[in-house]
């Protein structure tokens, strides 16, 4: 569906209805990129989709927000419970997402993997990661990149379902693709 720019999105539903039989509770980490070469349009539609997504958590949810840019930030320094009070919280925080500075995604997943070591194999423990995914500062090469992700995600030993989405016509498609790849508990989509 083309947006008021003529670029195409699209909606993913990362939440069955919860009148449609159970619903298995899930940790979620959003790791928001904000770093300046997502200024304009691909800042507003991170915001957007990070904000879609935290709209339509379920009770039982947990939840967090890191962001990055040559710095990381986290809504809150673990998991929280949804509910209206922290959904609330979050959207506000999301809001105030400007873009500026470098891109240091290893440092993203530094804060967020760990997030998971008290995390339950009871739970769906899921990773959104929205970016254009050009790493320019932290650990800058795609393959080791890659390499140290699957290395966090292997010691928190849970698994963990990664899902990547690239905003722009420059997404760094390779990094984000190998970020996906079936590997010690990250799951392709």
């Amino acid at each position: 569906v083309p947006d008021e720019y003529g670029n195409g999105f699209f909606t993913f539903i990362a939440e069955p209805d919860p009148d449609e039989g159970a619903v298995i509770d899930k940790v979620f980490t959003f790791i928001v990129d904000r770093s300046g070469s997502m200024s304009g349009n691909k800042i507003v539609q991170a915001r957007n989709a990070a904000s879609f997504i935290v709209e339509n958590l379920n009770e039982g949810d947990m939840f967090n927000i890191v962001d990055f840019s040559s710095s990381v930030s986290s809504f809150q320094p673990e998991h929280v419970p949804y509910t209206p009070s922290y959904e609330q919280d979050a959207l506000d925080y999301i809001n105030d997402f400007y873009a500026s500075g470098s891109t240091n995604i290893s440092g993203a997943f530094d804060t967020a993997v760990p997030m998971f070591n008290a995390a339950s194999e009871e739970t769906a423990n899921i990773i959104i990661f929205f970016t254009d995914g050009q790493a320019t500062t932290g650990i800058t090469n795609t393959q080791q990149l890659v390499d140290h992700v699957h290395d966090l995600v292997a010691q928190t030993e849970t698994n963990i379902f990664l899902y990547c989405f690239g905003i722009g016509m420059s997404a760094n498609q390779q990094l984000l693709s190998l970020l996906a790849q079936d590997n010690n508990g990250i799951a392709q989509f």
